[in-house]
């Protein structure tokens, strides 16, 4: 995992696809998390990691009706509203 404060935001969601499938399975599954698995380890329901990657704060690809959310872009949103408090 990379360092969350270097995401690269400007990813469209093509270069993010792109990215996904470039990965072994190893490393997707490291790298991009089922909203299951974000929740997880954000401490907050499935339907709040939903409604973030809906409204743009976190980034995530979608493969058929499965969502996987990109950890970096996860850790960046939650490191951006610690430091907002």
């Amino acid at each position: 995992m990379t360092d969350p404060t270097n995401v690269i935001v400007d990813f469209t969601d093509e270069e993010l696809l792109e990215r996904y499938l470039s990965l072994s399975k190893k490393q997707r599954e490291e790298e991009f998390l089922t909203t299951e698995r974000a929740a997880e380890l954000a401490g907050m329901s499935q339907r709040n990691i939903q409604l973030w990657v809906d409204a743009g704060p976190v980034r995530a690809i979608f493969i058929g009706r499965k969502c996987y959310v990109h950890r970096d872009s996860l850790m960046a949103y939650l490191k951006s509203r610690n430091n907002d408090h």
